[in-house]
C-alpha cells in the first residue's frame, strides 16, 4: 500500500463527506437525546456510512459492468458530483436571526445532499428522536454517505489497479473521525459557534472543488487522449 495514496483518499473522504460543516446538523438532528443516546446515534450513523462505503468499494465495479459504464465515465460523472457538492459548501448561506415570509422554520437543509433536518424547537414538539431513526437516515445515508462519496469509492475499486487496501483504511479512518466529532459536537458548536463552523465549511468547500477539478481533469484525459496535446 502507498502511503502518499492513502493519504490522499483519507483527506478526500473527510473533505467531501464534510464531517466538520456536518456537526451542527447531528446536534439539531439528535435534540433531546441524552449523551449516551447521541453516542449511539453517532455510532450508528458511522456504521452505516461504512457499511455504504464499503459495498461500493467491492461491488462497484461488477455495477459498472452489469450497466455498461466506463471507469473513466463514472469518474468524471462523480467528480461533477463532488464539485456541486463543494460548490454549495463554499456558498452555504450566512445564518441570521431574520426569517423570509416562506421560510421554512422547523427544518435545516443540508445543502450538500438536499437532506431536511428538524431544527431543535421543532424535534422538542414531536418527541425524541431514536438512535436508529435518525442515525441510519438522513446521518448515515444520504448525509455522510452520500452519491460524492459513493462515487469516488467506487471509481478507487475499479480500474486495473483497484486500491481495496488503501481505500479501506481511508473509510475506516474517515468513520472514526466521524464518531469522534459527533461525540465532541455540543462541546465543539459551543466553543466554535455558527460563524467558526461556517467559515470551515467554506474552506472545505474550496479543498473539495480543487479534489473534483484534479479528478475529472485526469479521467477526461482518459476519455479524450487528444487533449492530452494540448496540456502542459
Amino acid at each position: 500500500m502507498e502511503v502518499a495514496s492513502f493519504l490522499t483518499m483519507a483527506v478526500s473522504l473527510f473533505a467531501i463527506t464534510g464531517t466538520i460543516a456536518i456537526i451542527p446538523i447531528f446536534v439539531a438532528a439528535t435534540n433531546g437525546q441524552s449523551g449516551a443516546q447521541q453516542r449511539k446515534t453517532a455510532l450508528i450513523a458511522a456504521a452505516t456510512y461504512t457499511a455504504a462505503a464499503v459495498l461500493a468499494l467491492f461491488i462497484g465495479n461488477a455495477i459498472l459492468g452489469f450497466f455498461g459504464i466506463s471507469v473513466a465515465a463514472l469518474r468524471v460523472a462523480g467528480m461533477a458530483i463532488v464539485a456541486v457538492i463543494g460548490w454549495k459548501m463554499m456558498n452555504a448561506p450566512t445564518p441570521t436571526k431574520q426569517t423570509a415570509p416562506n421560510e421554512d422554520t422547523t427544518h435545516h437543509l443540508h445543502v450538500a445532499s438536499n437532506t431536511m433536518i428538524m431544527k431543535a424547537s421543532a424535534v422538542e414538539t414531536k418527541g425524541i428522536p431514536t438512535p436508529s431513526g435518525v442515525g441510519i437516515m438522513p446521518l448515515g445515508f444520504p448525509i455522510y454517505g452520500g452519491p460524492g462519496v459513493l462515487s469516488v469509492v467506487i471509481a478507487w475499486g475499479t480500474g486495473d489497479k483497484p486500491v481495496y487496501i488503501a481505500a479501506l483504511l481511508a473509510i475506516l479512518l474517515n468513520a472514526a473521525l466521524i464518531i469522534i466529532l459527533d461525540f465532541l459536537a455540543i462541546p465543539i458548536t459551543k466553543l466554535v459557534g455558527a460563524e467558526g463552523l461556517l467559515a470551515t465549511e467554506k474552506v472545505f468547500g474550496l479543498l473539495v472543488v480543487a479534489i473534483a477539478v484534479s479528478g475529472m481533469t485526469g479521467a477526461l484525459l482518459v476519455l479524450f487522449p487528444g487533449l492530452a496535446g494540448g496540456v502542459h
